[in-house]
Order: C-alpha cells, then structure tokens, then sequence
C-alpha cells in the first residue's frame, strides 16, 4: 500500500509501569490496553502476572506516564486465576463502555478446574469507578463439567462494547472453547464462541458457535477442503485414525469444523463484526488458514459470515479486527493478519490487511501495510488494532528487523487517517531491542502476547513485555521461566497533550522529562537532514533515539 509521509511529532520516553515490583521472578506479559473515550488521559490496562497466576487491572490518569494498582481485583474469590498459557493473545481482554464503565473479560479458574483435561470458565467483570471497586459475573460457568461436557476457554480472543445503541451498554467477548476430553478419531475442534449481554455486563446471553452457522452451508466446508494440497507430516505429528462411525471417517461433516478466537468490533450504528480463523479436527492433513467474518446486525442473536480472506498457506493465523467510520455509507472493517510472502523462508512475516466499504460482504486483497520492509526478509508478529474517536486507525507488531530470527524484536507502529488507503512510514516505538533469551517468548512456557495499544485523538498509547531489567540471578529457564519481564509503555504524540492550567495536563507535558526541547532539536536537524539526503523522520526508529540523550535501564 502506498504510505503517507506523515509520523507522530514524538515518541515519549519509555515508562516502567511495573517499576515497584522487585521480586527477580516477576513475569508479567504484554498487557491489552483501553483509552476512556469520554476523559482520554484515562488509559487501562489488563495485566497478567504469570507466577500468580493471575489478570488485575493497571491504570493510569495521565495518557500513560504513570501508573498504578488499584487494590480491587476483578476477579471473584472462587476464580482466583487466568492464565492458561495460551500463545500469541492477551490473557485478558479490556474495553470502555459510557459513562467510564469499564469491562475485563479472561479465563477463570481454581485449584479444582485445573489441568489439561479439566473446566475453564469465562468471567468479564465490569467497574463504574476506574478500578476502584469491581461487580465480576460468571459469564460461562464450566465448574463441575464432566467427560465430555468439560470445557476449556482459552483464550478470551476480543471485547467490544456498544455505548451508543439502547440505554446500556452491549458487551461482545468472543473466545475459544474445546471439549477437553474428546480425542481422535471422535477429537472437537477449536470452536470460536462469543457471548453477549444487552444489560451492561449484569449477564450474559448462552454461548454463540459461529463456525456451526458458517459450515451448516455444505459449499463453505468443500471451499475449505479443496484449498488443501499434500504436505510432508511435521516430525513426529500425531495422525487421526480412520475407525468406521468416527468423525475421522466422514471427514466433511459440520462436527470437524470450528475455529480459533475471534476478535470482535462494533461499528457506530451497532453493527457488530467478528474476524476469525477456521480450524479442523480428524481431518488430515488440516486447511490452511482463512479469515472468516461473522456479522450481526440485531444484538448477536443471527449472524451471517463471509470469507473475507481465500484459504491459503501464505496466511498466519492471529487475527484483528476493526471498524473505521469513514471510507463507505456502512464505515470500513479492517481485518489485519500476518501474512507469508515466502513461506519458504523461515520466521519472515508481514502485517497483512484486507478492508471492506460494504457492510462486509466483499473484502479487497490482502496487502502489506508497509510493502517495503518486505526486502528485509524479517518477521513481523503478533498485531494488535485500535481506533482513535476521530477515526485515526492504529496498528502496531512485534517486529525483528535489527535482528532477523526469534531471539530479539523490537516494537513498531503505522497508522492511517483514510480509512486504511494509505499509510504512515513504519516507526520504532521501543527505544531498545528487546532480549527475548530472557523471560518467557521462546523457553519453557513459549507464551507471547501481541503489543497493547490504545488510542486517543492527540496520541497512541503502546505497551510491551521488556526483559531489560533481567539481572539474570534466575537462570534455569526450564524451571522457573527465565527471570523478570515488565511492562514498559510510551506514547506517540501527534498534537501537545493538555494545555492551560490543568493539573492532569501539566503532569502529561512534565512526565515527557525535556523531550519538548529535544523534539524541536530533532526537528531542526531532521528537516535539515530531509533537505540534504531524505533521513528517516523525527521518531522513526534508530534516528530519533541517537539523537536523543541514552536512557539507562533503572535498578531494580
């Protein structure tokens, strides 16, 4: 796609949000991040803390320069824990309604639902006063379930939340669901689930199964299996055995189809719109990965789906979802993904999307949103979408470029103003490689969570897990997961934040720590540098950060 030649004005200095935890285990992942429409320097982030176990809220009242923790959990006391060490998604998802209620969905669980074989509930607990106190609801109980009615949810893949329709809010959370204990050649698939309340979060509507509605329709399930094309079996892969009466034996059948988590998104006239990637059981060997995306135009109650993205092996698949409101009479759904330009080429990924000016009947082909990092040959992982309230379409990834491979990545960002059309250069958001032979991305647990990113109308905020204050006393990674991670955060500033005498914008424009001053010497020198040789521009990447003064990591 053709990128515009605008940037951020600057990128704040990275904050360690997770600063007054010194314990040398700490592991916290890369939490999923919500902006206050209403009072946009209130920024949430749904935390998870991998030793305990557990998803709690951190907040902060100044676009992101500081933080706290509330001493309320939104967890009940029976569910104490939500990790389910699920790879490539926010262990707990988070989202603002009206009035600054605030809504967190994640897995719950305790000591007697544990284990592969055992029961995962779904809890999404809903605060009126920014963490202070939570009212938590069990939104789908699968305590006690035995033999093939227990259920797992893992993960909570989206939420969304409707402040504009009716006198409440309506809450969407889409997750993943599979009956832990069938098995091949009768194994269930993946089923991407979604529930809903009408009554702002007080309860929740039975489980929806999208991918049943979309593969009733015998032309989507031959669709599916015609994609595939023969390929070597992965070293020591488990393969289905075709016992007669079995799943396995009629393998085009609705039973084998369901899918992974969706995200989900809701358009302003209430429209809702749910991206997911299909999935297989007993069928060998498995599809290649699509995109689907359900809609629904009455509260959730009947869907429609669409193929919005062809099966095939060039497609990764993590997906987001998004609603812009310009670019059509019915806005724009944006589907981002990772895709494989080279499937040959190990670990080499870019950030794919496909959009849709027709309410999501026809969607465009996919396209690299930053085409000319694809010569580099490295990965791009794990995007993450918001939308800013004047429409400024965010998007952000994991990004291996100073490093091809798995062992380091940084974070990096682009953002549209029409409608996805074109878009920004790409920016380096962190201001250092992250060391991913620490913590927990490639040891042990292999548990990765995509960058969080919240949107405001002058700024983005971003969040990422950092191992940088690893003091390396903890060194058996298979063991105890590699040591401390914490969360760091930034804002890119398109316009001043605050103004006048406000004390909240006073704390904003002082926790920047002088890069005023040092963004107009960059200025200066930048379009000095454009003038002479085209140099990269203020805030994109290894540029701005050689300019400005070395940030030493803090002890801890």
């Amino acid at each position: 796609m053709a990128a515009s030649t605008a940037v951020p004005n600057r990128i704040t200095k990275p904050v360690n949000a997770t600063k007054d935890d010194i314990n040398p285990g700490r592991l916290y992942l890369a939490p999923a991040l919500a902006i206050d429409p209403n009072n946009q320097l209130h920024v949430a982030a749904a935390m998870t803390e991998l030793r305990t176990k557990t998803c709690f809220l951190m907040r902060s009242s100044d676009g992101g320069h500081t933080w706290v923790r509330p001493n309320s959990s939104p967890a009940p006391a029976s569910y104490p824990f939500c990790n389910t060490n699920n790879r490539g998604s926010h262990q707990a998802q988070i989202a603002f309604g009206r009035n600054g209620n605030l809504y967190m969905a994640f897995p719950g669980w305790d000591a007697q639902d544990a284990g592969t074989r055992g029961n995962t509930s779904l809890i999404v607990s809903r605060s009126s006063d920014f963490g202070n106190t939570w009212t938590p609801v069990v939104a789908v109980d699968n305590r006690g379930k035995q033999n093939l009615d227990a259920q797992g949810i893992r993960p909570v893949g989206g939420i969304a939340v409707d402040a504009k329709s009716g006198s409440d809010d309506i809450v969407y959370v889409t997750y993943a669901s599979r009956q832990t204990n069938a098995a091949a050649p009768n194994a269930a698939p993946n089923m991407t689930s979604l529930v809903v309340s009408t009554d702002g979060g007080r309860k929740y509507s039975a489980p929806v199964l999208l991918p049943v509605g979309a593969f009733t329709d015998q032309a989507n399930r031959d669709r599916a299996l015609t994609a595939r094309t023969t390929i070597p079996a992965a070293p020591n892969a488990t393969t289905t055995t075709v016992v007669a009466g079995s799943r396995a034996a009629e393998p085009n059948q609705v039973a084998n189809f369901g899918g992974f988590e969706a995200d989900v998104t809701v358009a302003d006239e209430g429209t809702v719109y749910a991206a997911w990637p299909p999935a297989t059981a007993n069928i060998t060997p498995g599809i290649p990965t699509g995109i689907v995306v359900s809609k629904s135009t009455d509260k959730g109650k009947t869907w429609t789906h669409t193929q919005a993205v062809p099966y095939a092996y060039t497609n990764d698949s993590f997906v987001k979802v998004a609603w812009t409101p310009g670019g059509g009479a019915q806005g724009t759904v944006h589907v981002f993904f990772p895709g494989i330009p080279r499937p040959e080429v190990a670990g080499y990924r870019e950030t794919w999307t496909v959009h849709s000016t027709d309410g999501g009947k026809t969607f465009t082909a996919p396209a690299a949103i930053n085409p000319g990092d694809g010569k580099l040959q490295s990965g791009q992982y794990y995007p993450d979408v918001a939308v800013a309230p004047n429409g400024r379409l965010d998007v952000t990834w994991y990004d291996t470029r100073t490093d091809p491979g798995y062992r380091s990545n940084e974070v990096y960002y682009a953002y549209s103003n029409d409608d996805g059309k074109t878009w920004s250069q790409a920016t380096e958001i962190s201001d250092q490689p992250i060391d991913r032979r620490l913590g927990v991305w490639s040891y042990n647990y292999d548990i990765t969570t995509p960058p969080g990113i919240a949107s405001a109308d002058k700024f983005a905020v971003f969040g990422w897990d950092d191992t940088r204050n690893n003091d390396r006393t903890v060194t058996d990674n298979a063991a105890l997961g590699g040591g401390a991670q914490d969360f760091y955060t930034v804002a890119a500033q398109f316009e001043a934040i605050g103004g006048g005498a406000s004390k909240t914008a006073k704390l904003v424009v002082a926790g920047c720590v002088g890069l005023l001053a040092v963004g107009l010497v960059l200025l200066v020198v930048a379009l000095a540098a454009r003038s002479r040789n085209g140099a990269a521009p203020i805030g994109s990447g290894r540029a701005a950060k050689k300019a400005a003064p070395e940030q030493k990591p803090a002890k801890v």
